[in-house]
């Protein structure tokens, strides 16, 4: 961001301090509002596009810090290296002779109504919708965990109810059990929550910049600061994939299962019951853009043999006299019969598919 974007540039080459109120991306400049309107006037800067110095303001650093003039000419980008993605001016071509250099103006014309552009503001919502399913499926599960606990808890107090002070050992060990596999499920669920909680929270920052560019940026900032947000998408698809590959997402329950010989628990008992997790395959589904742009099918325009083409491929001398009969074998003769002589006039062998061709 510039050094001081509170107060007008101009006013302040002129010795005066007026607070300014827009922004012009091209120039770099703040603007007072009497400043920015001979601004739209002059005809260098009459296609400039100012923007309020609040909405400015609201663009992250690293879209601010994206300059418009090249640092080491002090002249305006008119050229883009595709091969080290920077933005050139006409004095840097010769360190990229050798460089794929296309013009600024192609590369960033259009550029928030770009494809590329319109597909990280969908993978954005994308990412966001799955990490707060991602949440909201573990903390169900936390809760699920939990009531399960109070069930098999029930289960056990009950048991204990219907025998004598034999079984207090054993009511210890299984509810020590019982709390150290709710244990292992709860860090095991909030080894997922609380990253996915982080990278929510960094998609969440993602989003609202994505917003104040699409809305404030300029169309060089825009371009470039695309990157660095593709990067953050990229790595927190990858990241939410992974969930699903390492079997991270898989659900919990904790399963009491009751020892057969309780009945008999004075002379056979040895465990007062035994505590397991038991994994459900997950049944999250990460919604991608271009997942659902794969899944929209159009229907095939139905046809009729009217819309059937011939193409005549043959002529075929028969040497008959009155020729009203064909048929096409299963190995590809065709047969034509001579109502004249009453007899099949030529055996014709074709070395195409008999299936596509027709006789006329």
């Amino acid at each position: 961001m510039a050094s001081n974007t509170n107060i007008c540039g101009i006013c302040s080459l002129r010795q005066i301090t007026k607070t300014s109120d827009h922004w012009c991306p091209e120039c770099e400049e703040a603007l007072c509002n009497e400043c920015k309107d001979h601004h739209k006037l002059l005809k260098a800067t009459r296609r400039h596009e100012p923007i309020p110095i609040s909405s400015y303001k609201s663009l992250p650093s690293f879209i601010t810090d994206i300059q418009q003039s090249c640092d080491n000419h002090n002249e305006q980008y008119q050229l883009y290296c595709n091969q080290h993605a920077l933005p050139i001016c006409l004095q840097c071509i010769n360190d990229h002779s050798n460089c794929n250099v296309t013009s600024l103006e192609k590369v960033t014309s259009n550029v928030k109504t770009s494809g590329q552009f319109l597909d990280l503001e969908s993978r954005l919502g994308d990412l966001l919708q799955n990490i707060e399913r991602i949440k909201k499926n573990r903390e169900a599960n936390v809760t699920d965990i939990e009531k399960l606990r109070e069930q098999h808890i029930k289960e056990i107090k009950q048991i204990r109810v219907e025998i004598n002070n034999h079984l207090d050992n054993l009511e210890k060990q299984v509810l020590e059990e019982l709390r150290e596999k709710e244990y292992q499920c709860k860090e095991s669920i909030q080894k997922v929550l609380l990253p996915v909680k982080e990278r929510g929270s960094i998609i969440t920052q993602c989003q609202l910049n994505f917003k104040s560019i699409k809305d404030y940026a300029s169309d060089l900032q825009t371009y470039i600061g695309m990157r660095d947000l593709e990067v953050k998408v990229d790595e927190n698809e990858q990241y939410l994939q992974s969930l699903i590959d390492t079997k991270g997402l898989e659900h919990l329950d904790l399963v009491y299962k009751v020892d057969t010989n309780v009945q008999n628990i004075l002379n056979n008992l040895k465990s007062f019951g035994s505590i397991e997790i038991k994994n459900h395959i997950s049944v999250i589904e990460l919604t991608r853009a271009k997942d659902k742009q794969a899944q929209i099918q159009v229907a095939a325009a139905r046809k009729t043999v009217n819309d059937v083409k011939l193409i005549l491929q043959k002529k075929i001398i028969t040497n008959g006299r009155i020729v009203r009969g064909c048929c096409v074998s299963k190995h590809g003769d065709f047969f034509f019969t001579d109502h004249a002589s009453k007899k099949i006039t030529v055996r014709y062998q074709v070395r195409w598919n008999p299936s596509i061709y027709c006789v006329g």
